[in-house]
C-alpha cells in the first residue's frame, strides 16, 4: 500500500512537470518560427524596395503560391515547419499543412496600409506588431492570412481574430486571459506577452494592432 501511495504521489508531481516542459518547448519553437518569419520579411523587403509581401486582402488571390508565407519560402529554412504553430492541436496542424495555410497572421494595419507597408514607413519598429497567432475561433484558410485590426474595438473582437492565450496549460478560459502568446515586432524581436497583459493594453484604450507614431 505504501508503494502504491508513493507511485501515485510521484505521478501527481511528474505529470504537471511534463506538461509545463511541453508548454515551454512549444512556446520556444513558436518564438523561433516567428523570428524566422521576421528575418524572411527583412530579406524579402531588401529584394523589393523595402516593401512587405501583400496579404490576400490586397492581392485578391487565394492561390497557395501567392500567399505571403509562400512568398517568403525562398528566405526561410523550411516553410512547412515555420508556418505552423507547434501549440496548435494536431488536427489543426494537419489542416494547415495540407491546405497550404498558416497559423500566423499578418497585421493588416501594416501590410494592407500604404502608409506603413514598408520597413521604411514604420516610425517605431520596436513598438509595432507585425504578426499574430490565428484565433482558434477561425478556421485556417487562404483568406485568413491577416487580421482585421482596424475593427478591434473590444477584447471580444480581437480574440475572434487572434489567440492571445495560445500557449497555455489546459483548456482556454471564458475570459481568454489564461496563458500567453508570442508577437513579432517590426525590429525583428519576438515577445511573449501574457493574455492578461495584452488585455491591459485594450483596457488603456490602445489598439495593439495600430502603428504607433509617437
Amino acid at each position: 500500500m505504501v508503494g502504491v501511495a508513493i507511485i501515485s504521489l510521484l505521478t501527481l508531481l511528474i505529470y504537471p512537470a511534463i506538461g509545463q516542459a511541453r508548454l515551454a518547448a512549444n512556446r520556444g519553437k513558436c518564438m523561433a518560427n516567428q523570428r524566422q518569419i521576421g528575418l524572411g520579411l527583412q530579406l524579402y523587403a531588401n529584394d523589393h524596395a523595402g516593401e512587405f509581401p501583400p496579404t490576400t486582402h490586397s492581392t485578391g488571390s487565394f492561390r497557395k503560391e501567392r500567399s505571403w508565407v509562400f512568398e517568403l519560402a525562398p528566405y526561410l529554412d523550411d516553410v512547412d515547419r515555420v508556418r505552423v504553430c507547434p501549440s496548435d492541436e494536431p488536427r489543426r496542424q494537419k489542416r494547415i499543412l495540407d491546405g497550404g495555410f498558416t497559423s500566423y497572421v499578418l497585421n493588416d494595419q501594416v501590410f494592407d496600409n500604404y502608409e506603413h507597408n514598408s520597413f521604411l514607413k514604420i516610425p517605431r519598429p520596436t513598438k509595432t506588431i507585425l504578426l499574430f497567432i490565428l484565433s482558434m475561433s477561425r478556421n485556417p484558410s487562404a483568406t485568413w492570412d491577416h487580421v482585421h485590426g482596424g475593427g478591434w474595438n473590444s477584447w471580444a473582437a480581437a480574440t475572434y481574430d487572434i489567440e492571445p492565450d495560445r500557449h497555455r496549460a489546459g483548456a482556454r478560459s471564458a475570459d481568454r486571459m489564461k496563458g500567453s502568446a508570442n508577437y513579432l515586432y517590426a525590429d525583428g524581436h519576438v515577445e511573449n506577452i501574457s493574455a492578461k497583459a495584452f488585455k491591459n493594453i485594450f483596457d488603456q484604450g490602445i489598439n495593439p494592432a495600430a502603428v504607433p507614431t509617437e
